[in-house]
C-alpha cells in the first residue's frame, strides 16, 4: 500500500515549474493581477494560465478575490511570500557562498533592487531598513509585545501624512522582517504595507516592471527632511 504523497512535495512541485516560479516572483510585489496580466507576463495563453492559478490556488500558494466581473490574483499571505524570498535567495548565489552573495548585491544590475523594492507590499531594501532605524531611534515606533510594534504618540502625529484613514492600532500592524539583501531588519504588516502605498501615491516612490522602487526627486526631499532625517 503506497503512501499519500507529502504536501512538501506537492508543493514543492507547484513552485518549480517555470510559468508558475514567474507568476510567483511577481506576485511578491503585493499587489493583485488579473490571469490575463499574468499570462501576459509569463508569455502563456490566458487558457494556460487558468490552470496554472487553480493550481496555485488549491495548494494554498496564491489567493484569488473576485471584484465585479474581475479576478485578482495575490499570494495567499506573509508566509508564502517569506518562503518565495528564501528560495529566490537560495537559487541566486547561495551555492557559491555569502562572499559570492554580498558580491551580487554590488552588481549593478541589482543596485535598484537593493535600495528600494516591495517586498509583499511593504518597503525592504536600504531604505526600508533606513526607515525603520530611523523610526524606532525618534522614538515614534516604539517595541510592544509578542514580537510587534506601535506608534508612539509622537510617532502618530508626525506620520500623519502616511497614516491610512480611520487607522487603529490593534492587533499586529507593525512587525520585523528579515531583509534579505541587507541582512538586517525592515517593518511589516499592515501599517507598513499603507506606509509604501501612501508614499507610492505622493510620488515620493515609483514602481518599475519589477519589485524595484525609484526614489523621486519630490520623494528624495520629503524622506530627507522629516522621515529619515
Amino acid at each position: 500500500m503506497s503512501q499519500a504523497e507529502p504536501r512538501l512535495a506537492r508543493v514543492a512541485a507547484a513552485i518549480a515549474d517555470p510559468t508558475r516560479s514567474r507568476v510567483l516572483a511577481r506576485l511578491l510585489d503585493g499587489r493583485l493581477y488579473t490571469a490575463g496580466e499574468l499570462a501576459t507576463h509569463a508569455g502563456v495563453t490566458a487558457a494556460t494560465m487558468s490552470a496554472h492559478l487553480k493550481l496555485l490556488v488549491d495548494e494554498g500558494l496564491a489567493k484569488v478575490r473576485p471584484q465585479g466581473r474581475h479576478r485578482y490574483f495575490g499570494l495567499a499571505d506573509g508566509d508564502v511570500a517569506h518562503a518565495l524570498e528564501a528560495l529566490l535567495r537560495l537559487a541566486e548565489g547561495r551555492d557559491a557562498g555569502p562572499a559570492a552573495d554580498v558580491t551580487r548585491w554590488h552588481k549593478p544590475a541589482m543596485r535598484g533592487l537593493r535600495h528600494a523594492r516591495s517586498c509583499y507590499g511593504h518597503l525592504a531594501g536600504e531604505l526600508g531598513v533606513k526607515l525603520r532605524e530611523t523610526l524606532l531611534a525618534k522614538g515614534w515606533v516604539r517595541a510592544a509585545v509578542d514580537g510587534r510594534y506601535e506608534l508612539s504618540e509622537v510617532g502618530r502625529e508626525a506620520l500623519v501624512a502616511l497614516m491610512p484613514d480611520g487607522f487603529t492600532a490593534t492587533g499586529r500592524v507593525l512587525y520585523d522582517c528579515v531583509d534579505w539583501s541587507e541582512r538586517r531588519d525592515h517593518f511589516a504588516g499592515p501599517l507598513a504595507v499603507a506606509w509604501l502605498e501612501a508614499m507610492v501615491e505622493k510620488g515620493w516612490l515609483r514602481r518599475s516592471d519589477s519589485r524595484a522602487l525609484q526614489l523621486t526627486p519630490v520623494g528624495q526631499l520629503a524622506l530627507t527632511q522629516s522621515l529619515l532625517a
